[in-house]
């Protein structure tokens, strides 16, 4: 038995010992869930490392094919690492997004306050270079500008310690499958001879005009595909509703009461109404097959269908009566929230988690920061599996409901707390609402 425990102890130091190296050397590759839960994407920051493919489809399995884009703050790193994401990204039908070029050429990544796009964490990771740029290639519709290049190398030491023999065999055999991917991913190959003939030592920033004719927006192929889906408007109407557009622009910056004073006719914003609601239905066309087209690709390269319900930790909502009469110094010394103290009140707020509700902790004029009702969100357009699996979480903690049709609001009232649980609609669909208050 001592032999036995003894091997246990052995197996788990080892374990935390090769846990402990790979969380040093891999890349900060993590999820970022806009504050209002309907956009989700991959944030990939910092040099490539070996394990990161991994980490990065768990990430995507975890999200059950909600994931629609990939941000690249990289300067590089493993390039075969970088060519296996970069091939999943391509199967799932990813976006990618790498910093702009300023004026000056360099790298830029501004912050957004509303919570939709992502920055780096660490300022100097705000480019995308070397293997970054093997990554980016792989999306399928692409943003940002600034992308440097130059050749695969291998990590020091490793090609140094083979003879030249070897070395001039490995260095082909990199090459080969560099020119293989970029041929893979649709690169020019004159872009291919610039990447594969700029030293390691060296770095090439390509020039915004190639990266918006070579790496912008969406594939040539997916652009025409969708575009002859959805296309509504003609070629003229295009023409007349840019012109509308600008016009509009213009006369705005002038203080306007009327129709007249913004410099058009009835019948011209009549027209120009009816030329914008087009253009809706042909967006609101192309995301919907862009969704659609993402959810197949996805049970095709996990050859499962996603499920919102899959991997949620749903005691996360019955557990919340937990925060009830916490003070709001305790809870964050405990837990990660952030607080917000505004004209309203003072708050704590957690956004979502492929795993877990958004949660709102609030107190009231008579207690202030003690946390007297909190309110749990989920995302967007959940599930009829997802909302069983909710109710049945909180009616096993809880109890059957007293109140409520039992269909779309449900009510509970003990001794402690009143709950409600409705299912509210906003811009981007309905949601379920869980709002716990102290008795």
């Amino acid at each position: 038995m001592m032999n036995y425990e003894k091997k246990i102890v052995r197996w788990l130091y080892t374990l935390a010992l090769a846990l402990s190296s790979f969380g040093a050397v891999a890349a900060d590759i993590r999820p970022h869930i806009s504050k209002s839960g309907s956009y989700r994407a991959i944030v990939i920051e910092g040099e490539i490392k070996s394990g990161d493919f991994e980490i990065f489809i768990q990430i995507v399995k975890e999200n059950q094919g909600k994931v629609s884009g990939v941000y690249i703050f990289s300067p590089g790193g493993d390039f075969y690492e970088a060519m296996k994401i970069g091939r999943a990204m391509r199967a799932l039908e990813l976006s990618s997004h790498v910093p702009m070029r300023n004026p000056s050429g360099h790298p830029s990544c501004r912050d957004d306050r509303f919570g939709v796009t992502p920055s780096p964490k660490n300022p100097k990771n705000c480019t995308c270079a070397s293997a970054g740029f093997f990554i980016h290639i792989g999306g399928i519709h692409r943003g940002g500008t600034y992308l440097a290049v130059h050749r695969p190398f291998f990590e020091k030491g490793k090609f140094g310690s083979l003879s030249q023999a070897e070395a001039k065999k490995e260095f082909e055999k990199l090459q080969q499958s560099s020119r293989a991917y970029m041929k893979e991913m649709g690169v020019p190959r004159h872009i291919q001879e610039d990447v594969l003939g700029t030293p390691s030592d060296k770095i090439l920033v390509l020039d915004e005009k190639t990266v918006k004719t070579h790496f912008w927006l969406e594939l040539p192929y997916r652009h025409e595909w969708i575009k002859n889906r959805c296309s509504i408007l003609s070629g003229k109407e295009k023409q007349q509703l840019e012109i509308y557009s600008n016009r509009l622009r213009v006369n705005r910056l002038r203080a306007a009461s009327s129709l007249s004073d913004l410099g058009f006719s009835s019948e011209e914003w009549a027209d120009m109404e009816a030329l914008r609601a087009k253009e809706d239905k042909e967006r609101d066309c192309a995301i919907k097959t862009n969704a659609q087209s993402r959810i197949t690709a996805y049970e095709k390269y996990f050859r499962t269908k996603p499920a919102d319900f899959k991997n949620h930790n749903y005691s996360k909502w019955s557990n919340a009566t937990k925060y009830l009469g916490k003070k709001y110094y305790e809870l964050l010394s405990e837990e990660k929230f952030d607080e917000d103290n505004g004209p309203l009140g003072n708050h704590l707020e957690r956004s979502f988690t492929a795993r877990s509700p958004y949660i709102l902790l609030s107190d009231s004029s008579s207690k202030p920061k003690v946390v007297v009702k909190v309110t749990l969100l989920s995302m967007p357009n959940p599930s009829t599996e997802f909302i069983s699996h909710v109710v049945s979480s909180l009616q096993h903690a809880w109890g059957s409901h007293s109140g409520g049709n039992g269909a779309t609001e449900w009510f509970w009232d003990t001794k402690n707390y009143s709950a409600k649980l409705t299912q509210p609609v906003s811009k981007r669909g309905p949601y379920l609402s869980l709002v716990i208050e102290e008795r």
